[in-house]
């Protein structure tokens, strides 16, 4: 270690001097003010211009045979060094050495010449302690894997290993070391999607799920061309800085493509107003909070009584009363994302100090219509009402030219009442096949764990960790597509099986056909529409007796005020003065006057609204009392509340029923059932308000009604049990569908129906996937063979092979369910409308040239040579291999000493 020499303080003169000054009172020592935020940036500035060198020199440590590095295990060890070497103190969770030499040229900066001995320092400049790479990159592993596990953690457990014991400045020193070991793979991973032409704008959102994108020619169309969810999670919160504190790492990471810029999202804040007004328990509004409409506000053409306006209030005021307990205390307040129906990732934006506002769905579904096609059909937990709202904004006029649609989600949907459940429940519309739309749900419950580690973390950081966890998620959903369609293949076959026969069976016992079905669930909505309502017809009368009755009291009073003149003199008659006489009649009669202008006109007003009323009913003669649509009218007007009453009571147990029935339906899981349950619990309560009402109302009548138990309310199962409910105007009682028999051949239809409809689906997409990785395959061979002895040849190789390996993976589990005996769709690979291009002459791969060739003879045309991603023809489903360009170029085989280069780069590839 280099040791420099200086002499005695006792013979330095300027210690002397300085001394001297400050017992003299002289000297005064200089405060430093420069913050932590200044240090952080210097830091970050230093390291900017090295980031180059340092990828240059990563690839070679990583993709080179590795140098040899002196090292030692005492940490006060002094070795000898030469030149422009260098010994520096070292953490390496691999071995206990504690002190490495590092050889260094003579243009070498000392940050790039540690990278290239395999460590990193902790500053760019003169560091004192440097991480092995090694070490970097197994904590990058487990935290691709494992989330939750912190850097301070990971520190521990190196220390642990060194037996050295913890502090803060090696957990610091780790975390500044692994801040830039990110960006080094962050570039280097930018290097390798350039020479595979994958970073093109919307790459990512456009390519990464197969089954979604990569649309073949000549194939079957899909009702729904593309299905994703929207949601929003605030597990991943971020505490803000108490009082006035700034955070010291005002980085922004702009780097990721997941993430909506804050910018573009804050372009839909005034999209939809804000519709929740303030209550008297409500805190008030703090200063800096996020305003403007949630998602179920801006319905303005729908009224306060509509169906889906009742089916989402609840959500509404748990959202407000979750919003209220967390804006105080955190910055960003979650995440709002969406995802395709296979799990990958589509974007992403952050929820600042608000809650689920509507400028977060609107803004993922505006870059939904400017990225992705038409047809498309967008879940969400309020679907529903998401659809009313998008129709008041901007999005609209492309909403409806490209003909998509949102509907609820099937888990959440069955909270919903029944009329929403019959438009926007995933069982109940066409094209949708076995999709419940919960990705999302299933997303977060993995996702939570990084809620323990980004809490309390930079913005700059939360944003890195987040990134990094779900790329990593979309790697992983990659590798599962083909287990993924293929047990959604067998799901559909096994209903199709067990369910189809039995429905052919029954249909044809009670003479039924699914036409009639279909034709029972069209009447079902149709009159859940019409319930809690009163015919306008009725209505109408009742409004023409009022205005009848009306008119028959104002021409009494008028005719009253005709003979106030006429009145003879009382018998207590006091002559008064001529001057007071007449000042008195003058007033009485100005206000008689008055009063007789003033009924004059307003029994004119009322004859103009009754001859407006008689046109518009088409009344022939004006009814009198005598006539029966008078009397119909005036008992209608007694019984009204009554009726009211029990309107809604009925409106409140048809649905109530109709869920129990779904909750006591076979095949309907535990959580499901809980989740039912507790909807009809929340229901419950309104039920028994609308008893209550009913029982008032009923002991008003003449005679008195029976009223109603609540007690035995709770307990009744079945329509017929309700025979109060005969007497409402929508009675169900004759209706086939609400027959348990006829309801369940319906929902059997339905299911019947969407398990035909994932066939086809599942057909088209195992066809996409499989024909992307036969071009993929053409794309590696193209770009590996371009590169040749390039740098960047091994970190290509190695994305390519660990690809590879992932598609042959998915090629077992596509043939798989080829040979299924239920499989109804095309065997082989098909020609993509847009295929990723192979930008490069082609030339076989490393492992083409070095994998034995197990195909089968290939067809006229073909080349001879054998990749290890296979594809099925027409003819078999045996392992083959296409050549796109083998009749203009020759094989390479005969290059032996390109073949033995790549030999060694893979062999090197299989030892790390």
């Amino acid at each position: 270690m280099l040791i420099e020499c200086r002499p005695p303080l006792s013979t330095n003169p300027l210690f002397h001097r300085n001394f001297h000054r400050y017992r003299t009172g002289q000297y005064r020592q200089r405060l430093d003010g420069r913050t932590w935020k200044h240090h952080i940036r210097r830091l970050n500035k230093n390291w900017q211009p090295l980031i180059p060198a340092l990828i240059d020199a990563y690839t070679t440590w990583k993709y080179s045979p590795p140098p040899h590095i002196v090292t030692y295990t005492d940490p006060d060890a002094s070795p000898l060094v030469d030149g422009r070497d260098f010994d520096i103190n070292i953490l390496d969770i691999h071995n206990l050495a504690r002190v490495a030499v590092i050889p260094c040229g003579e243009d070498d900066e000392g940050a790039v010449a540690l990278v290239r001995a395999g460590y990193l320092g902790c500053t760019p400049q003169r560091p004192s302690l440097a991480i092995s790479l090694r070490t970097l990159e197994l904590f990058y592993t487990i935290r691709m894997f494992r989330p939750s596990f912190s850097i301070e953690a990971f520190t521990k457990v190196v220390c642990h290993v060194h037996s050295v014991t913890y502090c803060r400045g090696y957990r610091s020193a780790i975390s500044d070391a692994f801040d830039t070991y990110i960006i080094i793979r962050r570039h280097l991973d930018s290097r390798v999607a350039h020479e595979l032409g994958q970073d093109t704008q919307n790459y990512r959102v456009l390519n990464s799920c197969p089954p979604c994108n990569y649309e073949l020619k000549d194939e079957l169309p899909l009702k729904f061309s593309r299905m994703f969810v929207l949601d929003g999670n605030n597990s991943l919160k971020r505490m803000q800085g108490a009082g006035n504190r700034q955070v010291a790492d005002d980085r922004v990471y702009q780097d990721s493509d997941y993430f909506l810029p804050e910018e573009y999202v804050n372009q839909f804040s005034n999209e939809v107003p804000r519709g929740h007004t303030q209550t008297e328990d409500e805190d008030a509004e703090e200063p800096g909070l996020e305003q403007g409409g949630d998602p179920t506000d801006g319905q303005t053409s729908m009224s306060e009584t509509s169906p889906l306006q009742k089916c989402t209030s609840n959500w509404k005021a748990a959202a407000g009363d979750a919003a209220k307990k967390m804006w105080d205390g955190f910055h960003e307040t979650g995440i709002s994302a969406s995802a395709c129906r296979h799990g990958f990732i589509i974007w992403l934006t952050d929820m600042i100090r608000s809650g689920e506002l509507a400028k977060h769905p609107l803004a993922i579904t505006a870059k939904a219509l400017e990225v992705f096609g038409e047809n498309m059909l967008i879940g969400y937990d309020i679907g529903c009402r998401f659809s009313e709202t998008i129709a008041k904004t901007s999005l609209n006029e492309a909403f409806q030219k490209k003909k998509c649609r949102t509907c609820v989600n099937a888990f959440h949907g069955y909270s919903h009442n029944a009329l929403c459940q019959q438009s926007f429940h995933p069982t109940h519309i066409k094209g949708m096949g076995l999709e419940d739309l919960e990705t999302l749900e299933r997303i977060f419950s993995q996702s939570n764990q990084l809620a323990a580690v980004t809490r309390y973390m930079s913005r700059y950081h939360r944003k890195v960790f987040i990134d990094l966890f779900f790329r990593q998620w979309d790697s992983d959903k990659y590798a599962n597509l083909g287990t993924m369609l293929f047990n959604n293949y067998i799901q559909a076959l096994h209903i199709l099986e067990t369910e189809a026969a039995e429905l052919v069976h029954d249909l044809e016992q009670f003479n039924l056909t699914e036409s009639d079905l279909e034709a029972m669930w069209v009447d079902q909505a149709g009159h859940f529409k019409e319930l809690g309502k009163e015919r306008a017809e009725e209505v109408n009368g009742v409004a023409y007796v009022e205005l009848r009755q009306q008119l028959r009291d104002i021409e009494a009073a008028l005719e009253r005020s005709y003979t106030a003149f006429r009145i003879q003199e009382p018998e207590d008659f006091e002559q008064l003065p001529p001057l007071s006489s007449y000042s008195s009649g003058l007033s009485e009669t100005r206000k008689t006057e008055t009063r007789r202008c003033f009924l004059g006109e307003k029994r004119d007003n009322v004859l103009w609204e009754i001859l407006q009323m008689e046109s518009q009913m088409d009344v022939q003669r004006r009814w009198t009392p005598l006539d029966s649509e008078y009397k119909a009218a005036l008992k209608y007007m007694t019984e009204r509340k009554y009726l009211q009453a029990l309107e809604n009571l009925h409106l409140l147990v048809i649905k109530r029923l109709f869920e129990m029935h779904k909750l006591n339906m076979s095949g309907t899981g535990y959580k499901m059932r809980t989740h039912i349950a507790q909807a009809l619990q929340r229901r419950a309560k309104a039920i028994r308000n609308a008893v209550n009402e009913y029982n008032k109302h009923a002991l008003m009548l003449d005679p008195p009604r029976d009223t109603l138990d609540w007690t035995k309310v709770t307990h009744f199962s079945f329509i017929d049990q309700f025979d109060i409910l005969r007497d409402t105007q929508h009675n169900v009682f004759h209706e086939k569908w609400a027959q348990p028999l006829y309801r369940e051949l319906m929902n059997r239809v339905h299911k019947v129906s969407r398990a035909r409809e994932e066939i086809h689906r599942v057909n088209i997409e195992l066809r996409r996937l499989h024909t992307r990785i036969v071009d993929e395959e053409k794309l590696f061979a193209s770009t590996l063979g371009h590169l040749g002895g390039s740098l960047m040849l091994g970190p290509v190789l190695e994305y390519v092979t660990r690809r590879r390996e992932v598609n042959k993976l998915l090629i077992s589990r596509i043939n798989a369910t080829y040979n299924l005996p239920g499989f109804t769709g095309t065997p082989y690979p098909g020609e993509s409308i847009n295929p990723v291009h192979a930008t490069y002459p082609h030339t076989p791969s490393a492992s083409e040239m070095h994998e034995p060739d197990t195909s089968p003879p290939t067809s006229p045309g073909h080349n001879a040579g054998s990749s290890n991603v296979p594809h099925s023809t027409p003819d078999d489903r045996q392992p083959q291999f296409e050549d796109d360009n083998s009749e203009d170029e020759g094989p390479l085989e005969d290059d032996d000493e390109f073949v033995d280069d790549m030999g060694k780069v893979v062999d090197f590839i299989a030892g790390l």
